[in-house]
């Protein structure tokens, strides 16, 4: 095998782990699809986020609502088994020097516990969401909030529905 042989090879597994990531994410939760900072900051108001309180995005792709939580004092931690986006996140994260605070892992949220969360948030698919809530009932404590973007939480009903303006995404609140 020749060295250009070599690289076209790791080249070409690059792309397959990266794309077969990325679907399997797709397909298991939600595609990558990044919030816009402006919404990130109305669901961060929207959960009354206080300092010192326990955050976990699920699917937290790029890391934008972690590294927006820890900013503000919280404790987050991001679960993310897309490739790319949990990379382009750790990267972030390690600029913004935010110690212990924001955290980001290679993980299937399905399999983690969320027994300490003060807030949950997530933009996922229906068919994800309708698969969390019977796990959100078994593990989270009571006044957990878990805010959601886009998409409603079946057979939970939001303590408040925040939508500004027809062009504005839904924001869910519940409360556990």
């Amino acid at each position: 095998m020749t060295l250009d042989t070599f690289w076209w090879l790791l080249a070409l597994l690059a792309v397959i782990v990266v794309a077969g990531s990325a679907a399997w994410a797709g397909w298991r939760a939600a595609p990558y699809v990044p919030t816009r900072q402006r919404d990130v900051e109305r669901m961060l108001a929207l959960a009354k986020l206080r300092p010192g309180e326990f955050v976990y995005d699920l699917g937290a792709g790029d890391g934008r609502f972690v590294l927006s939580a820890a900013k503000l004092g919280a404790r987050a931690i991001g679960y993310e088994i897309s490739f790319l986006p949990y990379w382009v996140a750790k990267l972030r994260l390690a600029v913004a020097r935010l110690g212990a605070n924001a955290r980001m892992e290679f993980r299937d949220f399905y399999h983690q516990s969320l027994a300490d969360a003060d807030v949950v948030v997530c933009f996922l698919t229906p068919a994800a969401m309708a698969k969390l809530a019977p796990k959100f009932s078994a593990e989270l404590r009571a006044g957990t909030r878990i805010v959601s973007y886009a998409f409603a939480l079946p057979g939970w009903t939001p303590i408040m529905k925040d939508k500004p303006t027809p062009g504005t995404m839904a924001v869910y609140v519940y409360q556990r």
